[in-house]
């Protein structure tokens, strides 16, 4: 076998051997994506609000990060968690100064789709460390535990989304007025939790349509 036959077939093996891998990397783009989407589609199952809502609240929770920090006026160190459940948005967190949390508030209120802004953001000069943001992650994942011990027939853990920011404890989701009661009670007795807050849509009991009571966003605070 001449050489220019030998360099042939070894050009011809590489490009094979190309073509493979870049199949393989595609394949493997869209296992992530289905990964990924099987777990919002997963997600979705047990919540009250449509598919397309939830994504929407998503696409909210990002668009509203991106502009504040997008802003001179708010730092890297200031610590705003960015939370939307059916287009209400929570902002909580630590901030240095009262003129920068109602700027927050005024940025987020801006965003499209955004209905309402609870602003929970706290004024004060020390921002949270990693062992304070790291002893949040686990108090949250605790909560969300002991909401499965809520006794109320019908009544989906998952639906109730938790924030927590140094000890205050956020609740949201599309609850009936005895869900959210019950869910607050079990939340407040989870050892290191300082505040549960409220920041629940009540909906009339077996229906999944909300139904706004008082102020829509409303936090309410249990000690």
């Amino acid at each position: 076998m001449n050489h220019h036959i030998i360099q042939q077939a070894v050009c011809t093996r590489l490009a094979m051997v190309l073509l493979a891998l870049i199949a393989l990397t595609q394949l493997a783009g869209c296992v992530v994506a289905a990964v990924g989407g099987a777990a919002v589609a997963g997600s979705a199952v047990h919540d009250r609000r449509s598919f397309g809502t939830v994504i929407n609240d998503e696409n909210i929770e990002i668009s509203v990060t991106d502009a504040l920090y997008s802003k001179p006026e708010i730092k890297r160190s200031d610590r705003i968690k960015v939370v939307s459940v059916n287009g209400i948005v929570l902002l909580a967190g630590e901030i240095d100064s009262e003129e920068k949390k109602q700027f927050a508030g005024e940025v987020a209120g801006r965003i499209e789709d955004v209905r309402k802004v609870v602003n929970e953001l706290v004024v004060t000069d020390t921002i949270a460390g990693v062992g304070t943001r790291t002893s949040d992650s686990w108090l949250t994942t605790r909560v969300k535990t002991a909401l499965f011990g809520v006794d109320i027939d019908g009544f989906d853990p998952t639906r109730v989304n938790v924030t927590t920011a140094s000890g205050r404890v956020y609740l949201q989701g599309m609850v009936t007025v005895a869900e959210g009661e019950a869910a607050a009670q079990e939340a407040s007795t989870v050892g290191g939790v300082k505040q549960v807050v409220k920041v629940f849509e009540y909906i009339e009991p077996a229906s999944d349509a909300p139904q706004l009571e008082g102020e829509l966003g409303r936090a309410d605070e249990e000690t």
